[in-house]
């Protein structure tokens, strides 16, 4: 083969990996969002029950994870959550209720958990407080005896504006799970998992009326939905008062 051939089939093959190199990174990096009305049609197509009549906004998480709230037909105030994989935007969950919830995006980074929600105007509710709750608890391990306080953290939230939001986990919060899993998991490996935060230590929310009274049900915040994938959108409790500590 002569020299000049050569260089060809090098030049050749040189710029074949360059667009096979710009096409693998664009197809990792998220392309463009779907505008509402691709978003309508998306979620009508995998859940139809939903019937989404108008998309309320579209709120970043991160480059890979964006909650968008909705409105139905039937006046509903609803909730999806859209992931970046396999190359797309991708629905990974869809609910006809807005009840709070927290969508964790980073598996085993607590510090990633947001809580979202939706809830109509039609329920009077004014404000919502979000709690972090560990109850106290005594228990022994090797002849060893253990106490662990109680913790009580909350966060208010205001409903006058819209109906929607997105609320990071707070750093303080973020840090408290991660260092009790941490430490109970090194105590007990075989009972303290990945279910520990779920059992011992929880997120809890409240409603509260323009009046301050707590709405102590909100069954027209439950709805059906679809859901797809692995991601760690999780139930929130609706607690009681009487499971909350008051200081007089």
């Amino acid at each position: 083969m002569s020299k000049k051939k050569l260089l060809i089939i090098l030049s050749v093959l040189t710029i074949l990996l360059i667009f096979s190199l710009i096409y693998w990174i664009a197809s990792i990096n998220p392309s463009s969002f779907p505008d509402k009305e691709e978003l309508i049609e998306e979620i009508n197509h995998i859940f139809p029950l939903a019937n989404v009549k108008e998309i309320q906004d579209t709120i970043v998480l991160d480059e890979k994870h964006v909650f968008v709230p909705f409105i139905s037909k039937e006046n509903n105030y609803g909730v999806s959550h859209w992931v970046w994989q396999q190359r797309k935007w991708e629905l990974a969950r869809v609910n006809t209720g807005g009840e709070p919830h927290s969508w964790r995006i980073e598996n085993g980074d607590l510090s990633t958990t947001h809580l979202v929600w939706n809830i109509s105007p039609k329920i009077p509710i004014e404000k919502l407080k979000f709690y972090l709750i560990k109850d106290r608890s005594f228990h022994i391990t090797d002849g060893i005896d253990y106490y662990d306080p109680g913790v009580q953290l909350e966060k208010m939230v205001e409903l006058s504006d819209t109906s929607y939001g997105a609320m990071p986990l707070p750093d303080s919060w973020s840090s408290i799970l991660a260092s009790y899993t941490e430490l109970e998991t090194a105590r007990q490996p075989d009972i303290f998992s990945n279910f520990f935060i779920e059992h011992y230590m929880y997120l809890g929310w409240m409603a509260y009326d323009r009046s301050g009274k707590v709405l102590p049900t909100v069954n027209a915040l439950n709805g059906s939905g679809f859901t797809g994938g692995d991601e760690h959108i999780e139930h929130i409790r609706l607690l009681d008062k009487l499971e909350i500590e008051t200081v007089e």
